[in-house]
């Protein structure tokens, strides 16, 4: 959920109307991909699928990191827009459950 809402995050920040490159959000390649796929899977989210390159040709090896860019889309912007009201409204209780703790000391 929290690498979800990063992505999201990062996408929604960064949007432009051109793809954008996500690789270095996360260290783990492995679970940042399955995220993607799920999100794709979603309708929330499009992925370029000529970032990957295969260079074994060029004597490159395929071990390395792939660029990995994405672009939101507009089922994608109203989810994190909804999961960002959600913090924002449960950050406010907490802040207003603080402040009635203090006013019983006053």
């Amino acid at each position: 959920m929290k690498l979800e809402y990063s992505i999201l995050e990062h996408l929604s920040d960064n949007d432009n109307g051109k793809f954008i490159d996500i690789t270095f959000i996360q260290d783990d390649h492995v679970s940042l991909r399955k995220t993607l796929d799920e999100l794709k899977g979603r309708n929330m989210i499009l992925v370029d699928g000529t970032s990957e390159r295969d260079f074994e040709l060029f004597g490159i090896g395929n071990d390395r990191r792939r660029s990995i860019k994405a672009k939101i889309k507009m089922n994608g912007r109203i989810y994190f827009h909804t999961l960002r009201s959600r913090n924002e409204i449960s950050g406010s209780k907490d802040r207003k459950k603080d402040r009635w703790s203090l006013s019983y000391f006053f």
